[in-house]
């Protein structure tokens, strides 16, 4: 058990329970599909902790509490308390722009589907045993990229007042594109070199360099085209 995790753990069964059994905190603080009306930018944190059932909670909490710890030694725990909350506030928008009129959200949904995400992210090929398939180990990846297509395909027919798939879409997304960027600098490191090596002009034969040559003495540098520019300029590099 990793800190940041531990502590998301006991805020999160702590808020449910005062909501269950002291005060209804989704009356006040859940997040509505109209916030921008009223301000209240302070519901795409404060839903992250709310729950509609014990199953709800729970469901999430398990993903956090199996892939988390590790995903959370992969980015340090600054890094990975900001993939969490960016996940669940990233979620939260993209839920609420689809949302129907009058419809709340509630959930850590977001902000878990992130964290899975990232897990898929940083640890692409571990194997992981669950429930829905007995005894096969799929890789992190293809676990992921299964909830993904089951996400979006409930996002594109519609986004529903109870599963907020649209949140568990954009908060995994979220977290994707986070952990890459964060924790996979080989990743990065070879978009760039692949961007570079696009980037750079084709090679110019000595004759063609020769010609440019000739015809920069004869006529002047002014006649040369932008092309025969680019090459003069890459060939003094070599």
């Amino acid at each position: 058990m990793t800190y940041g995790v531990q502590m998301l753990l006991v805020a999160n069964i702590a808020i449910y329970i005062i909501d269950w059994l002291i005060f209804p905190l989704n009356r006040f603080f859940a997040l509505s599909g109209d916030w921008w009306t009223h301000f209240g930018v302070w519901e795409l944190i404060t839903y992250q902790f709310l729950h509609q059932g014990p199953m709800h909670l729970f469901s999430n909490m398990i993903g956090l509490y199996f892939l988390g710890p590790d995903v959370e030694r992969g980015l340090g725990t600054n890094r990975f308390f900001t993939l969490y909350f960016l996940s669940g506030i990233l979620g939260g928008l993209g839920w609420s722009l689809l949302a129907p009129a009058g419809h709340n959200c509630v959930g850590a949904s977001g902000a878990v589907f992130g964290v899975l995400a990232a897990y898929a992210a940083l640890y692409p090929n571990r194997e992981l045993i669950l429930i829905i398939f007995p005894f096969k180990p799929i890789k992190a990846w293809v676990f992921v990229l299964i909830l993904g297509g089951y996400e979006l395909l409930h996002t594109l027919g519609g986004p529903g007042g109870a599963v907020a798939n649209s949140a568990h879409l954009g908060g995994a997304i979220a977290g994707y594109i986070y952990a890459t960027i964060t924790g996979r600098p080989d990743i990065l490191r070879k978009i760039r070199r692949k961007m570079e090596s696009r980037s750079e002009p084709a090679s110019v034969s000595q004759n063609e360099i020769n010609r440019i040559l000739d015809k920069a003495a004869s006529t002047g540098m002014h006649s040369l085209t932008k092309d025969e520019r680019t090459a003069l300029k890459c060939a003094g590099k070599r």
